[in-house]
């Protein structure tokens, strides 16, 4: 519609101008049949001087004018041109921000809970260890003991379920896995015959991923090459 508006805009400006054209193709043409006449009889048909030289000034005239709307519509297509490319690009910049603003609000919105979830995370290690503390034996010997440890597990279980329901997943790392800098972080190394260098030798805390993108990576310990 904006570019249909200049050009209706740009065709009524030009049909304007050429009223004084149509007047001056007029008055050429009364010469012209003026001219064409014959004449009195009895007298020779020939038009006067005076005559020829208003038809060639008026046809002057026209053609002068002819070529100066034909140049004024060349300019209007070309403004017209422009103007159409810069409201394209217009259009296309504002779509690429919405685009873009979009974007951002998803990330932001995702992310929001970014720190909250790293906090909790520490919460997670604690129950780990204390789980992992208990012996088997001391469990059969002790039925409070017992009772402790399957609350303690319950607690583990559904702080792991609502890290799910925030996107945090844990990293599965296991002894044996190949190092991966972009999830392990290794706290040391050591040589240990009969183990491939490069690969997990123990799991000291575990790691989480928020969304896809590490909350915090696996720290473990790595297999040494003893040759390095």
């Amino acid at each position: 519609m904006f570019v249909a508006a200049i050009r209706t805009a740009a065709v009524a400006r030009a049909a304007a101008a050429m009223v004084p054209a149509r007047a001056l193709s007029a008055t050429a043409a009364r010469f012209q049949d003026a001219a064409a006449k014959p004449a009195a009889e009895g007298e020779t048909a020939a038009p006067s001087s005076a005559d020829a030289e208003a038809a060639a000034k008026a046809t002057a005239e026209l053609s002068a004018q002819v070529d100066k709307l034909t140049s004024q519509l060349k300019d209007k297509d070309v403004k017209l041109s422009e103007l159409t490319d810069h409201y394209r690009r217009a259009l296309a910049d504002a779509e690429n921000l919405r685009e873009r603003t979009k974007r951002e609000v998803e990330h932001a919105h995702q992310f929001a809970v970014q720190k909250f979830a790293k906090d909790l995370l520490s919460i997670a290690d604690v129950l780990a260890l204390a789980l992992d503390s208990v012996k088997p034996d001391a469990l059969a010997a002790s039925k409070d003991l017992k009772n402790l440890h399957e609350g303690l597990t319950l607690t583990s279980d559904e702080l792991h379920k609502t890290f799910h329901r925030h996107g945090v997943e844990r990293i599965d790392a296991v002894e044996g896995d190949k190092f991966d800098h972009n999830l392990h972080q290794a706290l040391f190394q050591a040589p240990v015959p009969g183990r491939e260098p490069g690969t997990l030798l123990q799991v000291a805390k575990a790691g989480y991923m928020l969304k896809g993108r590490v909350l915090r990576p696996a720290q473990v310990g790595v297999v040494q090459d003893p040759n390095a």
